[in-house]
C-alpha cells in the first residue's frame, strides 16, 4: 500500500500523503516482520520489501485462481468500442479515464469518429460522470456480473490506462479471463510475467493512441491476443498454479497437483493453527 502511494505523491506531490506513506510503511513492515511468511501477488512486492529489509521472509504467490474458463464470444465485426472497468473510489482509476479520456481518446477519434468507451464501475464521481459530455463515451457505474461478462464479449478492447498504482492488477487479470485483447500501461501490466506477450503495453500518450487505433482495427492481432489471454490465465491463475508456489510453506511438496490437493492444503492449514504436525503420506492415505 505504501508503494502505491508513494507513486501517487510522486505523479501529484501533496503534503498530507507524505503522513500517510510513513504510518502505512511502519504498520506493514510490523506485521511483516511478525508473520513466518507473508505472500504478495507479484515479485515487485517482493523486490522493494527486500530493498528495505531483505531478512524478511516474503514471496510472490498467484493472487488470482480461476478454476473453470470463460465462454469467449467470437472476435467479429459485430463487436465495437473500448471498455474500462474499475471502482472509483481507488484513486488511481478516476486518474486513468480522465487522462485517458482527455489526452488519448480525442486523437483516436480523429481515425474512428465513431469510437464508443464505456467506463464501468462502482462510486463513479463528478469528474467521471462529466466525461459523458464527450460524445461516444458512456459511463455505467456499477453493474452485475453478469452484465459485465456481457460488455466484456460485446467490446472489441479492454483498457487499462492506468499512472500510478502498485503490484498487480484484479481488473488486467479479469480481462485476460475474459479472452480480451488489452491496452494497458506499464503500471497496468506490473507484476504479469511476460505481459508484453499477451497484451499491448505502452506509456506515451500518443503512442497509446496509435497503438489503440492500430490494434482496433485489426481483428485478426485482437483474436490472436484474445487466444493469448485464455491460455495464459490457464497456465498461471489456475488452482494448479497457486498450489504448486505455496505447497512446500505448507509442508506439502510430496503431494502431486490434482483434484485432491485443495482439500489436503485446507486440512494441513487447520492442523498448523491447532499446533498438530501431520506428514504427507498420512494426507494420502486419509483422502
Amino acid at each position: 500500500h505504501f508503494l502505491r502511494l508513494q507513486r501517487e505523491y510522486a505523479l501529484k506531490p501533496r503534503p498530507e500523503l507524505l503522513e500517510e506513506i510513513a504510518y502505512f510503511k511502519s504498520m506493514e513492515l510490523s506485521v511483516l516482520q511478525k508473520a513466518d511468511i507473508s505472500y504478495y501477488p507479484s515479485n515487485l512486492e517482493v523486490e522493494e520489501i527486500h530493498k528495505i529489509d531483505d531478512s524478511i521472509p516474503v514471496k510472490a504467490i498467484t493472487a488470482y485462481v480461476f478454476s473453470d474458463s470463460v465462454q469467449v464470444e467470437k472476435m467479429t465485426e459485430g463487436r465495437e468500442g473500448m471498455l474500462f472497468v474499475g471502482g472509483f473510489a481507488h484513486p488511481p482509476n478516476e486518474d486513468a479515464v480522465l487522462w485517458f479520456s482527455r489526452e488519448i481518446l480525442p486523437f483516436m477519434k480523429r481515425q474512428l469518429p465513431d469510437l464508443k468507451f464505456r467506463i464501468v464501475g462502482s462510486h463513479v464521481t463528478e469528474k467521471v460522470k462529466d466525461l459523458e459530455k464527450i460524445e461516444g463515451v458512456e459511463v455505467l457505474g456499477f453493474v452485475s456480473d453478469e452484465r459485465l461478462h456481457e460488455l466484456y464479449q460485446e467490446s472489441r478492447l479492454v483498457i487499462v490506462p492506468l499512472r500510478y498504482g502498485a503490484g498487480v492488477k484484479g481488473k488486467v487479470v479479469e480481462a485476460l479471463h475474459e479472452g480480451a485483447a488489452v491496452l494497458t500501461t506499464s503500471c497496468g501490466a506490473e507484476g504479469i510475467p511476460h505481459a508484453k506477450e499477451v497484451m499491448v503495453v505502452e506509456d506515451d500518450p500518443r503512442k497509446f493512441a496509435d497503438e489503440g487505433v492500430l490494434l482496433y482495427q485489426n481483428l485478426p492481432r485482437i483474436r490472436e491476443y484474445s487466444k493469448k489471454a485464455t491460455e495464459y490465465i490457464a497456465e498461471h491463475f489456475s488452482p494448479d498454479a497457486v498450489f504448486k508456489g505455496i505447497k512446500d510453506d505448507f509442508g506439502l511438496s510430496d503431494i502431486p497437483s490434482g483434484g485432491r490437493r485443495i482439500a489436503m492444503l485446507e486440512r494441513r492449514v487447520a492442523d498448523m493453527k491447532a499446533g498438530r504436525n501431520i506428514h504427507e503420506h498420512e494426507l494420502i492415505e486419509d483422502n
